[in-house]
C-alpha cells in the first residue's frame, strides 16, 4: 500500500511539474513569443460607432419606411416606395442609375448623400402605399455648398428651411396620407447633404438612448475586443428579471458592435472544467501575457480565475504548481491574500507588458466585521506565469469609510491609476461615484504613496460603480444609473459612452467624443432670439445674451421633445445654465459658484446646486466654454469644455419647456436646441 501511495505521489508531482512548465492556465500550453502587442489597435472615432445597414426586405402596409430601405444594396426605382428624381424647370424627372448611383442632369444620389446643382435639384420621392396617418421626419445635414430643403406633399409645402450650418435641421410633420400621394424631399441650391428621411405609419414613440435590460444592469464590467471591434458588457444580475428569474449576482452579458445598441448574448461555463465560482464567474476581463481572455473573482481567502477563448464559454483559469517557498500545492492566476486578511472581494487584474508583471487590486477585510471593520485596497504582484505573491501592498486604508467597490488598477501612458466607488457617496447613500487617484510618473504601483494622493472624481452621485475600459487607442467609462431617480436602488440603466482622457498634469478629463456628438444631433430645432423667447433680465448682442440681474431668464415659446442643447457660457458671477421643466418637475443644469469653488451641476434648486448631483471644476475659468446637455427623457448628461461630465436621473418626462438662465455678469452665446437622436434612429 505504501509503495502504491508513493507511486501516486510521483505521478502527481510529474503532472504538476509538467503543468508548471506550461502554466498558461486551464491546462493549456502557451508560447513565450505570443505576447500581447505593446500598442493597441489605432481606430478613428467613426470606427467605434460603425453601424452597417443591410438590404431591406420588401416592406408592405402599415409600417416604418426609411429612405435607406430603398437604396441600401439596391439601385431600383420604386423599391420600398422610394423614387429618385431631379427638379429642373419646375418639372420632376426620373434619374437614371449607373453603377449603383442615381444621376439626373447634375443631380446625384449616392446612398444617403444627395447632390444638387443650381439648375437641377436632387429629389427623393415617396409614394404612399396605403392611406393613413403618418409621421414624416428627417435630419438633412449639409456637407458643402449653399443649400436649403423642402418637404412637399403633392403640392403642399410641409417644411422649408435653409441649411445654414453643418448641424443641419430637423423636420417633423404628422399628416393624413392618401394612397398614391407623393412626398417630395427636395434639396435646393448647389452642394451636397446627407438626408435619410422616414415615413412612419405606426407613429412609434421614440426609445431613450439610455437603455437597460430585463431586470436592469447590475454592476457593469465592459471589455472591448479589438479583434471583432465589439463591446462586451458583462454585468451582474439584479434578480429582477420578468422573463424568467436569474439568480442575483449571476454573470450576464450584452454586446454591441457600435457602442450604442446592445443585444443580449448568452454566456456559459465549460461543462468539463467550469470555474469554481458559478455565479459571478466573469467580471472584469483582461488579456494575459499570451493574449488569452481572463477574469478574476473573489472566493473567500483568495481571488479565483476563469479563462476563455471566445469571451462566451468560460472555464477554470488556474493550473497547479508547487510553491518553492513553502512546498505547498498552489494554483496559477489565483491571488492568495496576505497574512492577517480575513477575506476579500472585487479583484481586478491588469497585465503590464512593459514590466511583464500582473497587478491585482482587491478589497481586503482584516477582521470578521467585514465592511464595519479594518479594510483596505491592497495591491498584489504576479509574475509572467500568473504566480502571485501573497504579500500585498496596502494602497488605501478605508477603515471607518464605505467599501471602495468595483476597484480597478490601470496603467495609462507612464502613470498608474487606482479607481473605486466608495459606498455611501452615491445617490441616497448608495454605491458611490467614480473616484480615482493618480500615481507618480514612471513609478510602479507598489512604490506609489497612494494614501497621500488627492482623491478626484469623474462624475456625480447618480452614476454608480463606473468602470474604465480601454477601447483600442481610447478609454471609456460605463456605469449604471439607478432605475428609480433620487433613490437608493441597485441596478438600472447604462450611461452614454463617456470618453476618458489624460490631461497634461496626469489627471483625467471626460467628454462626449466628437463622433458621438455628431450622431446625437438630429438637426436644429430652435436658436435663442428675441423673436422666439420671453426675455427677462438679459441684454442681447447678436447671439449673446448677458444677464443684468439675478435669475434672468429667456424662455423659449412652446415645448420641445427629447433635446440636445449646445451653448457657450461665460460666468463672471454665481450661476449660468439652462432651466428645464416637464410637468411639475423643474431642474437646472449649468455651472455654479459655491463656497469659493465652481461646479457642473444638475439640481432642483437654482440657489443650492450641491443639493443635486455635481462635479467640481478644477482650475477652469468659465469664459466662452461650450456647455452641452443631453435631455433624454428622464436622463440628463451634461458636459462643459469637453473636460468635465455629469449624469443625472430626474423626474422629467419627454416633453420640456426650456429657458436660458443666468445671474448677474453671466452670459450665454449661440444657444441652440437640436433634436436628440433616439436608440433606433441614431445611425440613420
Amino acid at each position: 500500500m505504501k509503495k502504491f501511495l508513493n507511486l501516486i505521489s510521483c505521478i502527481l508531482l510529474i503532472v504538476i511539474a509538467f503543468t508548471v512548465i506550461n502554466c498558461s492556465g486551464g491546462g493549456e500550453t502557451s508560447k513565450v513569443d505570443e505576447e500581447i502587442p505593446d500598442k493597441p489597435m489605432v481606430l478613428d472615432y467613426k470606427d467605434l460607432y460603425a453601424s452597417e445597414k443591410t438590404l431591406s426586405a420588401p416592406i408592405v402596409g402599415k409600417a416604418v419606411y426609411k429612405a435607406s430601405d430603398g437604396y441600401v444594396e439596391k439601385a431600383e426605382q420604386g423599391y420600398n416606395n422610394f423614387y429618385y428624381k431631379y427638379l429642373k424647370n419646375n418639372a420632376y424627372s426620373e434619374a437614371c442609375v449607373q453603377n449603383g448611383v442615381f444621376l439626373g442632369e447634375g443631380a446625384v444620389f449616392d446612398g444617403k448623400v444627395m447632390t444638387s446643382v443650381n439648375d437641377s435639384y436632387a429629389v427623393r420621392a415617396f409614394v404612399a402605399p396605403i392611406s393613413g396617418k403618418a409621421h414624416i421626419y428627417g435630419s438633412p445635414k449639409p456637407l458643402n455648398g449653399n443649400l436649403s430643403v423642402k418637404v412637399i406633399l403633392d403640392s403642399t409645402i410641409l417644411f422649408d428651411r435653409k441649411l445654414a450650418q453643418s448641424d443641419g435641421v430637423y423636420h417633423s410633420s404628422v399628416v393624413d396620407l392618401i394612397k398614391g400621394q407623393t412626398v417630395y424631399f427636395v434639396l435646393l441650391g448647389a452642394g451636397s447633404a446627407e438626408w435619410n428621411p422616414t415615413i412612419d405609419y405606426i407613429m412609434a414613440e421614440e426609445t431613450n438612448l439610455h437603455h437597460t435590460v430585463d431586470g436592469f444592469y447590475g454592476d457593469v464590467h465592459p471589455f472591448y475586443d479589438e479583434s471583432t471591434k465589439t463591446m462586451y458588457m458583462y454585468y451582474l444580475s439584479t434578480g429582477k428579471q420578468s422573463g424568467g428569474y436569474v439568480p442575483t449576482y449571476q454573470s450576464l452579458l450584452t454586446t454591441s458592435s457600435n457602442m450604442i445598441q446592445f443585444n443580449d448574448t448568452k454566456i456559459k461555463m465549460d461543462e468539463n472544467a467550469p470555474p469554481e465560482q458559478d455565479l459571478y464567474y466573469v467580471l472584469n476581463v483582461f488579456k494575459d501575457a499570451q493574449g488569452k481572455y481572463r477574469s478574476a473573482f473573489g472566493f473567500g481567502n483568495y481571488a479565483g480565475s476563469s479563462i476563455s477563448d471566445d469571451l462566451i464559454t468560460w472555464k477554470t483559469g488556474s493550473s497547479p504548481y508547487i510553491d518553492s517557498a513553502d512546498d505547498m500545492l498552489k494554483y496559477t492566476y489565483r491571488v492568495y491574500f496576505d497574512q492577517g486578511v480575513y477575506s476579500g472581494r472585487d479583484p481586478d487584474i491588469f497585465y503590464d507588458s512593459e514590466s511583464k508583471q500582473y497587478y491585482a487590486i482587491v478589497i481586503n477585510y482584516y477582521t470578521s466585521a467585514g465592511a464595519n471593520g479594518k479594510k483596505a485596497l491592497s495591491i498584489y504582484k504576479g509574475d509572467e506565469n500568473g504566480v502571485f505573491s501573497t504579500t500585498s501592498t496596502q494602497a488605501l486604508d478605508f477603515t471607518g469609510k464605505g467599501d471602495p467597490e468595483c476597484p480597478q488598477i490601470k496603467k495609462i501612458g507612464d502613470r498608474w491609476y487606482i479607481f473605486y466607488s466608495e459606498y455611501g457617496t452615491g445617490t441616497s447613500g448608495n454605491v458611490g461615484r467614480l473616484a480615482y487617484r493618480v500615481g507618480d510618473k514612471g513609478v510602479a504601483p507598489e512604490n506609489v504613496d497612494w494614501q497621500s494622493k488627492k482623491e478626484m472624481y469623474l462624475d456625480g452621485a447618480d452614476l454608480h460603480a463606473a468602470q474604465i475600459c480601454q477601447v483600442a487607442n481610447y478609454y471609456y467609462m460605463y456605469g449604471w444609473i439607478g432605475y428609480t431617480p433620487h433613490s437608493s436602488v441597485w441596478g438600472g440603466y447604462l450611461n452614454l459612452p463617456r470618453e476618458v482622457f489624460v490631461k497634461d498634469d496626469g489627471s483625467l478629463g471626460t467628454r462626449l467624443d466628437k463622433e458621438l456628438t455628431k450622431l446625437l444631433n438630429k438637426g436644429l430645432v430652435a436658436s435663442l432670439s428675441n423673436d422666439n423667447a420671453l426675455i427677462n433680465g438679459f441684454t442681447q448682442s447678436n447671439q449673446k445674451f448677458t444677464s443684468t440681474q439675478q435669475n434672468a431668464t429667456a424662455q423659449f415659446g412652446g415645448t420641445f421633445d427629447r433635446s440636445f442643447i449646445k451653448t457657450n457660457v461665460t460666468m463672471d458671477g454665481t450661476a449660468v445654465g439652462v432651466k428645464i421643466t416637464s410637468g411639475n418637475a423643474t431642474y437646472y443644469v449649468g455651472v455654479f459658484a459655491k463656497n469659493g469653488k465652481k461646479y457642473l451641476a444638475v439640481t432642483r434648486d437654482w440657489d443650492n446646486p450641491l443639493q443635486g448631483v455635481y462635479q467640481e471644476i478644477d482650475h477652469l475659468d468659465i469664459l466662452d466654454k461650450q456647455l452641452k446637455i443631453v435631455c433624454d427623457g428622464q436622463f440628463i448628461e451634461a458636459f462643459i469644455d469637453d473636460t468635465y461630465s455629469l449624469t443625472a436621473h430626474t423626474n422629467l418626462g419627454s416633453e420640456y419647456a426650456i429657458s436660458a438662465m443666468a445671474n448677474t455678469g453671466c452670459s450665454l452665446d449661440n444657444f441652440n436646441i437640436y433634436r436628440l437622436a433616439d436608440y433606433n434612429n441614431i445611425f440613420d
